[in-house]
């Protein structure tokens, strides 16, 4: 079984009886309020999905990440993992002392030990990160709207917490994968509803292991995105009707999409590394958004920062050729793009928006059944 990243899963659930009997009095204590994203990067952090961490970030792990895609001690690691609150709350906040987390219910699921309270510079750290600061790229807005002060320190989190009944933990999708005797595993990442070409590539790459995860991305995403229920249903049938069900699990990676780009990307590997998967897919443009990182970045990243102890599948576009007559890929294709259907996610939207069955050569026709009959189907209807 492949490593988790650094060497050892994180597991930082803790039973809340137990910890509250060692932490004097947690109702006393200051309280951080979680919004929906830091609930999960709560959660993914004491699950150990974002293994190494046992926290959120300090200042010194803060800068290191934006400015050279490494935690402090050098481990890879290219996306900020930060908990920010404004300065009425920061004033009430003690470094050595302990601050209750509260999920967006209104319960205290666990708590903070705090090391150091500090300011970041919003703009500098959001052209590194998204290589630009122009504030119509969704990630960029979010970014620059955290409060100007971010907490850093371990977290505990009471047993008990998941996302949904889909979400398996890294320790048991490794437990999973075991019982299946899977020692190749790659991991698939999406944020759409899956379409001919996502099938074809995932099928390509399950041709060179022995299993795959499809994992989708659920949690906050830009208007017009899939809403999360969409996904996950959508691929249950496909994997009812199309896949054999000993070479494939289905699980849920509980994250809003940060619109990285090529950090996203390896992010997004390492998450499936912690997960037990050994090969993960990178199709074109990964995470993108607009016109704002060139299609192969997400591909020339993984040469740029060296190996991560997860391989990455590179993927072009796939398509329907109607020479051919079945999915290709530029490789094994030797038409034209007169001849071929790209499947694009945004052009699919935009069919099913307008009450317009996309395609069978692009579209499973039970997918697209599916996903029409919604009143609600996309994010912001």
């Amino acid at each position: 079984m492949i490593e988790p990243h650094g060497g050892s899963l994180i597991n930082r659930m803790v039973q809340e009886s137990t910890h509250r009997e060692r932490v004097d009095d947690i109702g006393s204590l200051p309280r951080i309020q979680l919004d929906e994203r830091l609930f999960q990067d709560a959660m993914n952090i004491a699950n150990g999905r974002y293994s190494p961490l046992k926290g959120f970030m300090s200042s010194d792990d803060f800068l290191k990440v934006v400015h050279d895609r490494t935690l402090e001690d050098g481990t890879v690691w290219p996306l900020p993992v930060v908990i920010d609150v404004d300065a009425d709350l920061a004033a009430e906040l003690e470094p050595d002392e302990r601050a209750a987390l509260v999920d967006p219910a209104g319960d205290v699921m666990g708590t903070i030990a705090v090391e150091e309270i500090y300011k970041f510079n919003k703009q500098e750290s959001a052209t590194h990160v998204f290589g630009t600061d122009d504030t119509d790229h969704p990630g960029v807005a979010e970014h620059l709207s955290m409060g100007d002060f971010l907490v850093g320190g371990p977290i505990d989190v009471f047993e008990g917490y998941r996302y949904n009944e889909s979400d398996l933990h890294p320790k048991e999708s490794r437990v999973l994968f075991r019982e299946y005797g899977w020692d190749r595993v790659v991991g698939f990442q999406t944020r759409n509803a899956p379409h001919r070409g996502h099938e074809y590539i995932q099928k390509c790459a399950l041709e060179r292991t022995d299993g795959i995860l499809i994992q989708p991305k659920l949690g906050e995403k830009k208007a017009g995105d899939y809403q999360d229920d969409v996904i996950l249903s959508s691929y249950q049938e496909l994997i009812e009707h199309y896949y054999p069900s000993d070479h494939v699990a289905l699980s849920v990676f509980p994250s809003r999409m940060r619109y990285a780009g090529p950090r996203e990307a390896v992010f997004d590997a390492i998450v499936r590394k912690n997960q037990g998967c050994t090969h993960f897919i990178i199709g074109r443009d990964h995470a993108g958004v607009g016109d704002y990182y060139r299609p192969e970045a997400a591909h020339d990243v993984f040469e740029e920062i060296g190996d991560i102890g997860i391989t990455p599948m590179l993927f072009e576009h796939a398509f329907y050729c109607r020479a051919c007559d079945g999915m290709c890929s530029r490789k094994i294709c030797p038409h034209g793009d007169e001849e071929r259907i790209y499947p694009s996610g945004s052009k699919i939207r935009e069919l099913v928006k307008e009450d317009q069955s996309p395609s069978e050569k692009i579209m499973r026709p039970e997918i697209a059944e599916f996903i029409m009959e919604r009143d609600d189907t996309f994010v912001g209807n």
